[in-house]
This record gives structure tokens, sequence and C-alpha cells, in this order.
């Protein structure tokens, strides 16, 4: 006769394995909690080094250099930074550097030499910084398209007619214009339509432009006419892309408030002082606002005849103080 082992309550089963589980989680609460910090010191939670082309910002990129060195090297500290970089009596050159300060031709230099760059990685470090600290929009144009060409990294940042799309307030214009003319081929009436003036050859660049983005295509009559398609603008340098549109646009504004005052047009302008608090409140009417306008837009009963820019820019006139509080 066998006599078989009574199996344990159900509960004592779980119950066991469980309590074994909390003596040695409590037993070993200490290396659990330092353990993170154990690998950060030992390299085992490394930050990869930054790619300079990955950047339109050069203070984020040394931010974020300075932070991926020093987990894999803990005495990589901002205080190190300045005194390989020459500055031994100043530990807060580099933090003065990622809050704003200005940075010379000579220390954009010592930067390039620091981070050890190759011949085309230093070229667009150099671009980079005259442009993040161009004050000129023109400048700032051309030093952008410079870092366009100069970007050496292996994925497609942006294509090319994206580009070219926002480098011209005129194919916007051009686009809604579609919407409000029979168009099959008319340049030169299609130019002189637009205002402030351009061409008849880029209006036909435009076009061109246009339809290879698929912004237009022909109806079933042959017409150009817009389409549901819109162009992301996502990335940090289609953001910066952005910030050129809005200038090219305002180049607009001001050649009409100048040039043809009989046209129907509405300027306002008004100077407020505001809390931080109305300010946000603020914002978030204009964003209700925006949302209004495209909706009175497209429920519009009537056929679209005209074209019209609106731009809404609400900055900041005065520097705001940091309070002692305030991160």
């Amino acid at each position: 006769m066998i006599l078989k082992k009574k199996a344990p309550p159900w509960d004592a089963t779980v119950r066991e394995p469980l309590q074994h589980s909390k003596n040695v989680l409590k037993k070993n609460t200490t290396i659990f909690c330092f353990l993170p910090f154990f690998l950060l010191y030992y390299g085992y939670m490394e930050k990869k080094v930054p790619c300079i082309y990955d950047y339109n910002d050069f203070r984020k990129f040394l931010k974020e250099y300075q932070t991926a060195k020093r987990s894999q090297d803990r005495r990589f500290t901002k205080s190190t930074i300045c005194k390989l970089m020459g500055l031994p009596n100043s530990r807060s050159y580099f933090n003065d550097v990622l809050n704003g300060k200005h940075v010379s031709e000579t220390y954009i230099e010592r930067f390039i030499t620091l981070f050890g760059f190759d011949a085309d990685e230093a070229r667009f470090f150099r671009v980079l910084v005259r442009f993040n600290q161009a004050d000129i929009p023109s400048d700032r144009e051309l030093l952008f398209e410079q870092l366009i060409s100069l970007n050496k990294t292996p994925k497609k940042i942006l294509s090319k007619d994206v580009y070219e799309y926002y480098t011209e307030w005129h194919h916007s214009a051009i686009r809604a214009t579609m919407e409000t003319i029979d168009f099959k081929a008319d340049y030169a009436g299609l130019a002189k339509r637009i205002f402030p003036a351009i061409t008849e050859k880029k209006a036909k660049e435009s076009i061109t432009l246009l339809k290879r983005l698929g912004l237009i295509t022909p109806d079933k009559e042959g017409y150009l006419k817009v389409t549901d398609k819109s162009i992301s603008a996502g990335s940090d340098i289609e953001k910066e892309l952005l910030i050129q549109y809005h200038l090219k646009c305002l180049d607009a504004a001001k050649a009409t408030l100048i040039t043809n005052r009989t046209m129907h047009q509405a300027y306002s302008t008004n100077m407020i002082s505001i809390s931080k608090e109305g300010y946000e409140r603020l914002k978030k009417r204009l964003q209700k606002f925006k949302s209004e306008v495209r909706s009175l837009t497209h429920k519009d009963e009537h056929p679209a005849d005209r074209v019209y820019q609106l731009n809404i820019q609400l900055f900041p006139n005065t520097k705001q103080e940091k309070k002692n509080d305030q991160k």
C-alpha cells in the first residue's frame, strides 16, 4: 500500500512562496534601491552621444552632449568643460552659454576641438551657432539654407519640395486662389491676380510645385483645384522652416499696407499688460478663434471669389524677470 502525501491547501502553496519573496526583498532593500545608481556610475546605463546633424539648436546639443558624456564619465561636469576650454578660473561659462550667453568665434572653435568634430561636422556647427545667434531675418534665412546643404545625416529629414514650399509665401496664396478661379494654364493671368506682385515664371513654378506635392489636382473638366492633402511640420527642422515662412508672410503684409491702401483690408494692434494666467486664457481664445475662422470659411454658402491672409501675432515686448521660486 502506497500512502500519498496530502497536498497543502491552495492558499498555503501561494502564501509560502509569496512570503519568501517578501523576505528576500526586505533583506535586500538597500541593494535594490541603489542598483540604478550603481549601474549609472559604472556605465551600464550610458546615454549615446548625440549627433550634431540632428539639431537645429546648438544649446540643446551642448546640454544633451554633456549629459550623455557624464553618463559615461561622472567627472565630465560643466566645470570640467570650462577647464578643457581653457577657462580654469571660470565654472559658469558653459552654464551661461546654455542660458543664452553669446558665443564668440574663438569659443566656437574651442567647442569644436572639445567635441572632436571632423571637418564637415565643424562646418555645420559653426553655421548652426551663427544661425541661432543671428538677429536679422535675411541672415537667418541665408544661414538656414546653408544648414540644409551641410546636413550629412543619413536619414532624410526634409524633402526638397517641402523646403521649397515654405520658402515663399506665394505658394500658399496660389493654392488658395485655385478655389476662386477656373485655372488650367493662364500663368500670366494668375500672376496678375497675386498681390504683392509675382512674375509669370514664379506662378508657373508654383503650380508645378503644388502638383508635385499633391496639393492641387485637375477636376473632371481639367481645372486645377485644391485637394485635402496637407503638409506635415512635425520635425524641428520643419518648425524652423515655418518661422522663415511666417517672416515671408509678414513681409507680404508690410508690402500690402504700404503700397496698396485702397484694397479691402483690416489692421489692428493692441498693446496689453497681462498676467501669466491671463496670457494662457488669451492663447486658448486665439486657438478657438482660429477654429472659428476655419469653420466659417468651410461652411461659407457662397463660392469663394478672393484670397486673404490672416496673420496673428502675440509676442512679449518686455523681458520677464525670473523669480526665486521659478525654475
